[in-house]
């Protein structure tokens, strides 16, 4: 009997220890399970769809983001000095034909310019107004960076007292009637900037009735090139109208080279519509300060039987009779006048002499209400 219980206590110790090795294995196989394991060939949605780390992949083969810096010459252009240039815009109030040209002057001065530029405007408040609203507009429809222009305010009725009595001279001598044109107070205003703008070194004065094609940093690099004597620079005029006003003093002294074309040798005048003017130079020029006075301009219109209408241009011719030395001549292109009225007057025969211009025209100047073509 004691036998049996002891082989029976012995086979139950085995059972257990089975069942024990049994669990045992089994227990590791659980663990190891292909449930648990990565798949060695994921499926395409498991790609895509299937976490963190195959889109860390994907992305390490994306190339790195990064803020685009300036170009050199965008750099250059946003930080350079500003190039200044003065713009009349008076009377422009309910006057559709002058807002057209402002907009087709500045228009144009900004899509060819690569440098930042300081508009002065000469105007009243209801002219700054409609010419800042134009220029927004324009710098909107052309997609121009606004950083690159900066608008100054100069209030036409603030130095008209200031300049008025030495205006009224020049009226005298250089407008014909009291309702021309060329008699506004500001088609002499060239002639004081030394006063009007002290700040400045240098600055370009425009009319608005052009069209600019060349790059007006080219324009400003000509003060570069003035000579030590050099007050300011334009364009010699392009058509007779000095043959025309020195035909009394031509009579006298047929030898003379004034008002004849330039491709005689002569000297056919100046036009104003672009100048470029040093400003330091002609605060200092007694020269130019003489030819102010009532009894300077008596003496020379007399010798020279001179009766002006241009206003300050004719003033600049002028005082280039005696002393061109003060005048640095721009190529013609800069101003390429389009005015023909003289050639219906008499002139035909001589006209093209005055009016050929030949390079390539960087500004269109429709003088004496000249419209401007398009394909020009």
């Amino acid at each position: 009997m004691l036998l049996r219980l002891r082989l029976l206590g012995q086979a139950i110790f085995l059972l257990v220890v089975a069942a024990s090795l049994i669990l045992l294995f089994a227990g590791r196989e659980l663990r190891t399970s292909p449930v648990d394991a990565a798949p060695e060939n994921p499926s395409p949605s498991q790609q895509l769809l299937g976490g963190k780390d195959a889109r860390e992949d994907e992305e390490a083969d994306l190339p790195p983001q990064e803020a685009v810096p300036l170009s050199s010459q965008e750099n250059d252009l946003l930080y350079r000095p500003p190039l200044d240039i003065a713009l009349i815009f008076t009377h422009a109030k309910d006057n559709a034909p002058f807002q057209y040209k402002l907009r087709v002057a500045v228009g144009s001065l900004l899509h060819a310019a690569s440098a930042p530029l300081r508009l002065h405007l000469i105007t009243d408040d209801d002219g700054f107004h409609i010419a800042a609203q134009i220029i927004n507009d324009v710098q909107a429809s052309n997609q121009l960076d606004s950083r690159y222009v900066k608008l100054v305010y100069v209030a036409a009725e603030d130095f008209i007292p200031e300049i008025e009595s030495s205006v009224t001279v020049l009226q005298d001598f250089f407008t014909t009637r009291r309702d021309a044109y060329y008699r506004d107070a500001l088609f002499f205003f060239s002639l004081f900037l030394h006063r009007l703008l002290p700040g400045l070194e240098r600055i370009m004065l425009m009319d608005i009735d052009i069209k600019v094609k060349g790059d007006i940093a080219e324009l400003y690099s000509h003060f570069e090139r003035f000579s030590p004597t050099n007050v300011m620079g334009m364009a010699l005029e392009q058509s007779p109208v000095y043959l025309h006003l020195l035909s009394l003093y031509r009579r006298s002294n047929p030898k003379t080279h004034l008002g004849s074309p330039p491709g005689e040798g002569g000297f056919p005048g100046y036009n104003s519509g672009i100048v470029l003017v040093d400003i330091e130079r002609l605060r200092n020029s007694k020269i130019i300060s003489r030819y102010l006075s009532r009894s300077t301009l008596t003496e020379k219109t007399k010798q020279y039987s001179f009766q002006g209408h241009l206003g300050d241009q004719d003033l600049y011719t002028l005082i280039a009779f005696d002393h061109p030395e003060l005048f640095y001549t721009l190529p013609c292109g800069w101003n390429r006048q389009l005015c023909e009225w003289w050639r219906s007057k008499s002139y035909q025969l001589v006209f093209d002499q005055y009016f050929n211009c030949t390079g390539e025209f960087k500004i269109l100047h429709g003088n004496c209400k000249t419209e401007i073509p398009e394909n020009l």
